[in-house]
């Protein structure tokens, strides 16, 4: 997790994001992608972190099936990056901070579905394992720094936000 949030800090210096997340091969403990949210940046609500890391590890891999990987993200994935990585089957999920207790205090959330409540709805037999918390300070630091640098670039995020 701190290497991930070594790399979602290196977003700051030109399109300032506190969301990243990385994708790992859980038996050889290889790395196969990294990103970071590009949203504003592409101009697309699609752009999630989870969502830029799962589609560079798919392509890296060359599979739609993510099975035997686990995911790392900074922040609690979102319903869309929590059914994204259901749908690519990673086996666990890994967050820092909270959406609703840590993210939406600088990033105002759309939803508050948690992914414990769309792991809860998956019909396939191996659930998606999630596990809370990891690092959450650093992560935590990561949104407050981002929000500085935010304020003092004068960035401001879209209107409804």
């Amino acid at each position: 997790m701190r290497l991930l949030v070594d790399f979602t800090a290196s977003s700051f210096s030109h399109h300032p994001s506190p969301f990243g997340a990385s994708v790992y091969e859980t038996s050889s403990g290889k790395l196969v992608s990294q990103a970071y949210d590009t949203v504003l940046q592409e101009s697309d609500p699609t752009k999630h972190g989870e969502i830029n890391a799962i589609s560079i590890a798919t392509r890296n891999l060359q599979r739609i099936s993510l099975s035997g990987c686990v995911l790392y993200s900074t922040c609690e994935p979102c319903p869309m990056c929590m059914s994204a990585c259901i749908w690519a089957e990673l086996d666990t999920i890994v967050f820092g901070a909270s959406t609703m207790e840590d993210a939406n205090r600088y990033w105002p959330q759309s939803s508050d579905v948690t992914p414990r409540e769309l792991t809860d709805r998956m019909l396939l037999d191996s659930k998606c394992t999630l596990i809370p918390h990891i690092e959450r300070q650093l992560c935590r630091e990561l949104f407050r720094k981002c929000e500085e640098i935010r304020q003092n670039q004068n960035l401001n995020l879209p209107p409804h936000r």
